[in-house]
């Protein structure tokens, strides 16, 4: 069933939820249709997010916030966290593509079942926006740089008020569906290899066949606010690791 934008995102819904064995907490997202990418007059726009219609056809659960240092730690045993003197609640970091694969396919076998994933980036996108079609999911933005907007500053550690360091999740407000740290902080992986968007409307997609880089989203706390707008999309080669690449799951209903 297609749903409009007129009929999802509500900030006062209210939104399922489910919690796992590592305590992580996922809300369900709706089905429906959005355009992904940014308009053409969005300041701080970049090439290659050429506007184009999204439909997801399928719900959704996605994490409330980026899978943290104990999460990490609790499944698989260590932390290869750069940051770990910011605590259990902060954002693992220093993860490639592989090891959240490595991650998820524990986790699978621990609850036993095969619906842990990553977000595809539509899916991710759709998430972070939250209904909205603006900058950020709660608004425009004012500044490109690290000066302070209102609107991103409510929700994203970024340069413009972090002190250039990453911080425990929800310590922001969340967006409409109950998502945190969804800009900023840290940079997230998606499922899809990273490719150039499709001009027509398209269904679940999935992103390119093959590739040389898996996509990444959601801007780092030392990001310019350009780079945390909910249209970013950064790429890196999937056996990289940085201090500022964490990650947030999904599970398929």
């Amino acid at each position: 069933v297609m749903l409009s934008l007129a009929c999802i995102g509500y900030a006062e819904e209210p939104q399922e939820r489910i919690k796992n064995s590592l305590g992580m907490e996922f809300v369900l997202i709706k089905p429906g249709k959005f355009l992904m990418g940014s308009p053409e007059d969005e300041p701080g726009r970049y090439t290659g997010e050429s506007l184009h219609t999204v439909s997801l056809t399928n719900p959704f659960y996605m994490q409330t916030t980026e899978v943290t240092q104990a999460q990490w730690q609790a499944l698989m045993g260590e932390n290869p966290s750069s940051h770990k003197r910011c605590g259990d609640d902060c954002p693992v970091e220093q993860v490639s593509w592989e090891d959240t694969q490595r991650f998820i396919q524990k986790l699978n076998q621990k609850e036993g079942t095969d619906k842990y994933r990553l977000p595809t980036e539509a899916e991710w996108e759709y998430a972070c926006r939250a209904g909205s079609t603006t900058a950020f999911p709660n608004g425009g933005i004012t500044t490109l740089q690290c000066g302070v907007d209102d609107n991103l500053n409510a929700i994203a550690w970024y340069c413009g008020n972090s002190q250039n360091l990453v911080k425990p999740v929800a310590g922001k407000k969340p967006n409409a569906w109950g998502l945190y740290d969804m800009l900023g902080n840290v940079q997230e992986w998606c499922q899809d290899w990273f490719g150039v968007y499709p001009d027509d409307e398209v269904v679940n997609p999935q992103g390119p066949k093959k590739g040389s880089y898996r996509v990444m989203r959601g801007g780092v706390w030392y990001s310019p606010a350009r780079d945390a707008r909910s249209a970013s999309r950064f790429g890196s080669p999937p056996h990289y690791r940085f201090q500022h690449i964490g990650f947030r799951l999904s599970v398929t209903p």
